[in-house]
């Protein structure tokens, strides 16, 4: 396995502080536990999408695989079923929005980048109904580009302002007077990305210069100041050879206490600093310092007594792994500081040990084995291939900077995942000057203590259905319902007792133009419809209404290439007419042959469309069933089925006396019939097609004896679903059909646009197999594709890297 942080894995235990002399256990009568442990005891989950690319092209589908994490443990949540999805302007409104499923944390689905999508920037969200309770940004926000050429001539370069935005961010929140203050330093341009390489001089009233300083590649910095409030300061920047006079613009307060943060090797040392004109003020009165991370914490009481600057340790192997949060409280445990620090150790990344392709004809299979993911424990990963110059994908987060970093921090940060790549000492130092700058975390004390988090958004499972009977029902006996199959589930059968107005159908997982079913069950008239009033939870898509900024994708290619209609980028585009160089006439055998292979797609029976000739020769359904290998026996109203074909009525294995009738199950539009006398001398008037599936491949346990699938014929009106005993309730919301993804056809697959904007293939849901293979394939490429791989595994562990394959390269 190898680890980019520490071998260790995340451990769930108290922090312990090496203590001074000074430390005294905590006050019983302090409630800031008591308030904090009923804040957090409520489950929390974080949701991360791993988008195919950040800038598409009109024509194109956006692929996501979403992974929703347990946000204590770090590992995928087993509970959540229902994850929303939308897209929506830069004015807040919603273009396209999805309900998908989520099955052991992992979901996908794609978005068609339609005539909908103008050229411009789009925010794609995901969140769960239960997130909506919290303030924290446990959901997921990522800014995409579309390039629409029906309205984009040319892709060009965006333009940067020759202006600055610079912020001066004291460390803990405040600047004290009389003592040596950290202050962060954040210099953005006018699209919000940093401004690298800014070089700045702090001076005072008398233009004497104080302390220097010149940000990173994104813009942050920092210098110290013994600070004076007699003083007044102002900072000098260059950068570009255009310079700018701010001013620092901090209120420097006359007294307080400041917290500062500095690691050193294993340990961080947590410094509380106060001046000479608190001390007497603050000299052995309890403060209280807390270190959590919305689970762990530990807490402990401070006290002054003649020195300025009480200083604390604390062992890393001893902090929860990702970010922690100091909190000081006074002595009213009113938080009055708050600093934050990252901790790697137990971050498990897992990269592949070895990879090969192979080339077949006009495609490339390719094998990449991760031998440090476990097989027989649940994982998935998520596969985006590009070329390897593309310009599309710039994301600023993966999948664990969105996990262990953004949930804890109020603001947005440029390229977050650059603190998780090559981890090496130089970006510990950077990310930790990037949590100077943040202040406060994405836990509000006001809320904490003021009990504002009222959780009315309930945690959701699938849909919940409420079915009401009428007044007059209710009060009678022999109440009982038959709810039908949907989609893969089983038929549930309802006995009310006598007085029982309503019944609960809970988890249901309706897709598509799945509708709910239901029918009264009576002695005498046998299923006939239900009569009653439905009520579906949740109905509608809710709003997240939490205002978050997001950062766009930073572009730095210029591309000369034209996207007029005159230059077309992918082939077969939706909205244009197409010349039909030949045209075929086919006969009726094949247009029959044609729609078997149609329908055939996705199922595992032999499918026979009913013709003319059959229902002149059979008439019934009883009758063509006995051509096709049944027995059936229509006596009396009946309709009962068995399989001639199959160890002649029993069930191979049974001896003498025991044989089992082989009855197959039979489905009437999908919906399972529990009661088949409705088919008693059926039309075949009545029927299109049937889907006989003799082994029952696919369906589960309700498939032991084999199953039949009877369509009705579209031509006739008043089918038996409508009219005879089931009543029909379409739902208003239900889950979106997991489609496919189908990598666009260009008309050009080696120039230079192709190589910025192209997309080869996307795989969202893989897994390794016994041998810690995961195998991809795609259509051979005529340049250099670079694979960009992200996923979890139920043990706590992420995958998530970039590998750059050559096919004129042997592998």
């Amino acid at each position: 396995m190898k680890t980019i942080y520490s071998p260790r894995y995340y451990r769930f235990t108290f922090i312990i502080f090496l203590l001074s002399t000074f430390l005294i256990s905590a006050q019983e009568d302090s409630e800031i536990l008591e308030y904090y442990e009923e804040y957090t005891d409520a489950a929390r989950e974080v949701v991360y999408m791993h988008l195919n690319k950040s800038t598409y092209i009109s024509g194109e589908s956006i692929g996501f695989t979403a992974y929703v994490m347990d946000k204590k443990d770090k590992k995928p949540s087993l509970l959540t079923t229902n994850l929303y999805v939308s897209i929506e302007d830069e004015n807040k409104n919603i273009l396209k929005q999805k309900l998908i499923k989520v099955t052991d944390g992992v979901a996908s689905n794609t978005f068609e980048v339609d005539s909908v999508f103008a050229s411009g920037y789009y925010n794609i969200k995901a969140y769960t109904n239960w997130m909506l309770n919290f303030n924290e940004q446990n959901f997921y926000a990522e800014s995409i580009r579309i390039i629409n050429p029906e309205n984009e001539a040319y892709v060009e370069e965006t333009v940067i302002d020759n202006a600055i935005d610079a912020q001066f961010l004291p460390e803990s929140g405040h600047l004290l007077n009389g003592v040596i203050n950290n202050i962060g330093v954040v210099i953005k341009d006018n699209l919000g990305f940093g401004i690298s390489n800014a070089k700045g001089e702090v001076i005072d009233k008398n233009n004497e210069v104080l302390s220097s300083f010149e940000t990173n590649q994104f813009g942050i910095g920092k210098f110290q100041l013994l600070a004076d409030k007699e003083n007044a300061y102002k900072v000098n920047i260059k950068k570009a050879n255009k310079g700018f006079s701010i001013d620092l613009n901090q209120t420097i307060e006359e007294k307080g206490i400041i917290m500062s943060v500095k690691s050193l090797k294993s340990k961080i040392f947590v410094s509380l600093t106060t001046n000479t004109e608190t001390l007497e003020s603050v000299r052995n009165r309890r403060h209280t310092l807390m270190i959590h991370n919305g689970e762990n914490y530990d807490i402990m009481d401070i006290y002054f007594t003649d020195e300025t600057v009480v200083t604390k340790a604390i062992d890393y192997s001893n902090s929860a792994s990702g970010v922690n949060i100091l909190t000081l409280f006074n002595e009213n445990d009113e938080p009055i500081a708050e600093r934050l620090f990252f901790n790697y150790e137990g971050i498990n990344v897992l990269t592949s040990s070895d990879i090969s392709a192979t080339r077949s004809r006009d495609s490339v299979t390719v094998k990449l084995n991760f031998k440090d993911i476990d097989p027989t424990i649940n994982n998935s990963l998520s596969v985006s291939v590009l070329p390897n110059e593309t310009e599309s994908y710039n994301k600023h987060n993966n999948i664990v900077s969105y996990t262990f970093l953004q949930p804890y921090i109020k603001g947005t940060i440029e390229q977050a995942k650059y603190y998780f790549t090559d981890v090496s000492a130089k970006k510990q130092y950077e990310l930790d000057n990037l949590l100077l700058t943040q202040g406060w975390s994405s836990y509000d004390w006001n809320q904490i203590f003021n009990d504002e988090y009222n959780q009315t958004h309930n945690f959701e499972q699938g849909i919940r259905l409420k079915a009401n009977l009428p007044s007059n029902v209710a009060k009678g006996p022999e109440n009982n319902y038959l709810m039908h199959a949907i989609s893969a589930e089983e038929p549930r059968i309802f006995e009310l007792k006598e007085g029982e107005n309503s019944f609960i159908v809970e988890n249901l997982f309706p897709v598509g133009q799945d509708q709910i079913s239901m029918s009264k069950m009576t002695k005498v008239n046998g299923l006939i419809p239900a009569a009653l009033y439905f009520q579906s939870f949740p109905n509608s898509i809710p709003t997240l209404t939490t205002d978050f900024k997001v950062l766009k994708p930073k572009l730095d290619y210029k591309i000369s290439e034209s996207l007029t209609r005159g230059n077309k980028i992918l082939e077969n585009r939706t909205g244009e007419v197409q010349r039909l160089d030949e045209v075929v006439v086919k006969t009726r055998l094949d247009r029959k042959r044609q729609r078997i292979e149609k329908l055939s797609q996705g199922r595992y029976g032999k499918v026979d469309i009913v013709e003319e000739e059959d229902r002149l020769l059979f008439n019934t359904l009883g009758s063509y069933l006995n051509y096709k290998g049944y027995n059936v026996n229509e006596s009396g109203g009946q309709f009962i089925i068995t399989d001639r074909l199959s160890a002649s009525g029993g069930r191979p294995g049974f001896g003498e006396g025991e044989a089992k009738v082989l009855s197959p199950t039979i489905y009437l539009d999908d919906m399972q019939l529990v009661d088949t006398a409705i088919l008693s001398q059926y039309s075949l008037t009545n029927i299109d097609y049937i889907e006989i599936n003799r082994q029952g491949l696919g369906e589960g346990l309700r498939g032991n004896n084999g199953s039949i699938r009877i369509y009705s014929n579209p031509a006739i009106s008043g089918s038996y679903n409508n009219q005879d005993s089931v009543q029909q309730f379409k739902l208003p919301l239900v889950f979106s059909v997991d489609k496919k993804y189908y990598a666009p056809k260009y008309r050009n697959t080696g120039d230079d646009f192709f190589k910025a904007y192209g997309v080869l293939d996307w795989k969202p849901e893989c897994s390794v197999d016994k041998n810690g293979d995961i195998v991809i394939k795609f259509s051979q490429p005529r340049i250099p594709v670079t694979l960009y791989i992200e996923g979890v595994a139920n043990d706590g562990s992420f995958v998530f890297e970039e590998k750059t394959i050559s096919l004129n390269k042997s592998f």
